[in-house]
């Protein structure tokens, strides 16, 4: 006979969910002074730690440290460029999940928040059962629930052999002479990178008539032009189905691409991603669990006490909306007005080079009809980073300013430092300082904000 444990709590706010929205609701919560519990079913800090975000940067920090050492061997330095493994990089990257997950950890328990491993479950808007591993209830009651539980590659469990997702491509250790990208969005390009810095023969396949087809053209072009002179192909207005891959005695090849015919060892299906939301007994509690959940402004689901945030209410698959919409929870589950709204949320992709953007971009101002000023640079910067007065970083900015008032608009910046340096945008605009109060703002030397600042006075 197996004997389930089951036990009772109340608190003001449980969170189902540890990713980045669910993470930043947490801890946020604990701080206000919120009785707060976490409930976690698989790793701690979710996909932003283990196959997102973090583990996406660790692995390209270790391709640029072999980048570089490889550059550096042209200046007399001695490499051993066969010690350099994909194993030994992901085992790199398991290690900082890990020390990101332990730390999160000592921050939860210093914050004496309770977490509750296992699968959550909604009973009713009030009452989450929680699911252990082994079979395990305990039931809790809260006052408030915050549906964090991000979402999962959209190709899934293909019968197709040597066809893999991103979280599948990071479970495996061993290189592949050759491999396919299809999906050219940040996750594709991040990859198309990695995997070319260590060697491998990539190919990046897209439907749309550019890469990065959600940003601004100037990011996918210089995005593009970087990936090129690392020698990745790249394929545009490409729509590729699974019926067009096919096997060969060792690996892939790709049909229907014209009278070309590409090879590889491995596909990487990089098309999209869904939510995590089925499951969580919300459809029992009127709320369409189907797709994406719909929020309103102030991330409530239709029903009382309930929000959703991050991934899962599908408005921007990244990890500073996850936080931002954390926040805009918060502060709603504690009586205030907050309101979210994507446009001033600082957004970045870790791409090479650098993506980064807040407010306006030039197409969407233009539709509107908002009278503004557009000017772009690019500046070979010299940063805080030593190696730069040696070669400059070339770094592309726009700025969209209100031409009436002189307000910051909007900010794109392709480069190195990207998302320090929209970041400072993004504090320009909410704090409605103008261009001229902006531009006479003392800066460290040397600052990768010169760039910010070089842009800006090209508007005299």
């Amino acid at each position: 006979m197996n004997t389930q444990k089951v036990s009772h709590r109340h608190y003001q706010l449980a969170v189902i969910g540890s990713g980045s929205g669910g993470r930043e609701a947490t801890l946020l919560a604990a701080r206000k002074g919120l009785r707060t519990a976490l409930i976690e079913g698989d790793k701690i800090g979710g996909a932003c730690f283990h196959s997102g975000c973090y583990a996406v940067l660790a692995l390209q920090a270790c391709a640029h440290q072999y980048r570089d050492s490889v550059k550096s061997g042209r200046f007399g330095n001695k490499v051993d460029l066969l010690k350099a493994t994909l194993y030994d990089w992901m085992m790199t990257q398991s290690k900082v999940s890990s020390r990101l997950a332990d730390g999160f950890q000592a921050e939860l328990n210093a914050l004496n928040v309770d977490l509750h491993r296992g699968y959550g479950e909604l009973l009713d808007n009030r009452t989450i059962q929680v699911i252990g591993a082994r079979g395990s209830q305990m039931t809790l009651t809260t006052d408030n629930v915050i549906v964090a539980t991000g979402s999962r590659p959209d190709f899934h469990a293909s019968a197709k052999p040597r066809v893999v997702n991103s979280d599948e491509l990071l479970r495996i250790p061993s290189l592949p002479g050759g491999l396919v990208i299809i999906g050219a969005g940040h996750i594709g390009c991040e990859f198309a990178s990695i995997y070319r810095t260590l060697g491998c023969a990539v190919t990046l396949i897209e439907k749309e008539s550019r890469i990065l087809p959600g940003w601004e053209a100037e990011a996918g072009e210089r995005v593009a032009r970087s990936l090129a002179m690392q020698g990745v192909t790249i394929l545009l207005d490409c729509n590729i189905s699974l019926d067009q891959i096919g096997a060969t005695e060792n690996g892939v090849c790709i049909h229907g691409l014209g009278e070309r015919l590409v090879e590889a060892d491995l596909v990487l299906m990089a098309t999209g991603r869904k939510p995590n939301s089925v499951g969580l007994g919300l459809g029992a509690l009127g709320i369409d669990d189907g797709s994406f959940l719909k929020v309103d402004e102030q991330m409530r689901l239709p029903a009382p006490g309930l929000y959703a945030v991050g991934d899962v209410n599908g408005i921007s698959l990244l990890d500073s909306t996850a936080c931002s919409q954390a926040s805009v929870a918060i502060d709603s589950i504690l009586g205030g007005k907050s309101r979210f709204d994507q446009r001033w949320v600082p957004r970045c992709v870790h791409t090479e080079p650098t993506v980064a953007a807040v407010g306006w971009a030039q197409q969407d101002a233009e539709a509107q009809g908002i009278e503004f000023l557009a000017v772009s640079d690019t500046v070979h910067l010299i940063s805080d980073d030593e190696r730069s007065v040696v070669e400059p970083e070339p770094i592309f900015l726009k700025v969209i300013v209100d031409s009436n008032t002189w307000h910051l608009l909007g900010c794109l910046v392709v480069g190195d430092h990207a998302s320090a340096i929209a970041n400072v945008a993004a504090i320009a605009i909410e704090t409605g300082l103008t261009i001229k109060k902006l531009r006479e703002m003392p800066l460290t030397q040397s600052s990768a904000l010169e760039a910010l600042m070089a842009t800006l006075r090209k508007l005299d």
